[in-house]
């Protein structure tokens, strides 16, 4: 049920899964019902709510994903907060594309099997919160910096486009998966600036990482090749008080 999985930055600690897809797609749903209530139930304090653009980096992959975050930030004084945020990421394609064996319905089918091209691509949805440290200008004021540590979870799906084939005479293996999903638990760090501007709102930036210490598939099959257990993500928005 457990073991360990080798990947380039060293061994994460990986559940092997049984029929858990049911239960990852539950659980996503049931922890952005726990922050939307948390938000809703703190509607007298006050309540900065953010949204803008992001950029998600996977340590040695190719090319970045790109995507916006929504989120939200709640003051305990002027120096700490406490925050927030989703962000989703849109899907990219690995570059590698590779193969698989097709076996035919009819054994009488000539030829019994064929190879053909399949290419994976993911997505990831990020939900992360912690605590924020500013210096400088506080919270609601002025120009300053902020920095401090969080804790996320993040799904990724996968889903696999096959070549064409003719599907009246050959099919795919029982074990070949079309779209799964990967469940993963992480923690980091992260800092930024930001300038308020009063009566307006304020423009931040950050960025940050994050290292995924528990990864749950969905199946035995998903493809780990655009999996990496190291995140850099960078953020830009615009987060407006409400009193």
């Amino acid at each position: 049920m457990f073991k360990f999985v080798r990947f380039g930055l060293g061994t994460i600690f990986y559940l092997e899964p049984t029929a858990v897809s049911k239960y990852l797609r539950n659980m996503k749903k049931s922890i952005i019902v726990a922050i939307l209530s948390l938000i809703s139930g703190l509607s007298l304090a006050q309540f900065g709510a953010a949204g803008g653009i992001s950029v998600l980096k996977a340590f040695g992959m190719p090319k970045p994903y790109v995507g916006i975050h929504l989120g939200g930030e709640i003051p305990r004084d002027d120096q700490v907060s406490l925050y927030g945020r989703i962000s989703m990421y849109g899907k990219q394609e690995d570059p590698i594309i590779s193969f698989t064996n097709i076996n035919a319905i009819d054994p009488l089918t000539f030829p019994s099997s064929k190879n053909i091209s399949y290419q994976n691509a993911m997505n990831y949805t990020i939900i992360e919160g912690g605590t924020r440290y500013y210096i400088g200008d506080g919270y609601d004021s002025g120009f300053g910096a902020y920095g401090g540590g969080n804790f996320s979870a993040l799904f990724n799906t996968i889903k696999r486009t096959y070549g064409d084939y003719d599907q009246s005479l050959y099919q795919l293996s029982i074990t070949e998966v079309a779209k799964g999903s990967i469940f993963n638990i992480g923690f980091g760090l992260s800092g930024g600036v930001k300038n308020t501007f009063a009566g307006i709102g304020t423009l931040y930036f950050d960025a940050g990482f994050s290292y995924l210490i528990l990864s749950i598939p969905s199946s035995n099959n998903i493809s780990t090749n655009m999996y990496s257990p190291l995140l850099f993500t960078f953020n830009f928005g615009f987060r407006k008080e409400f009193y």
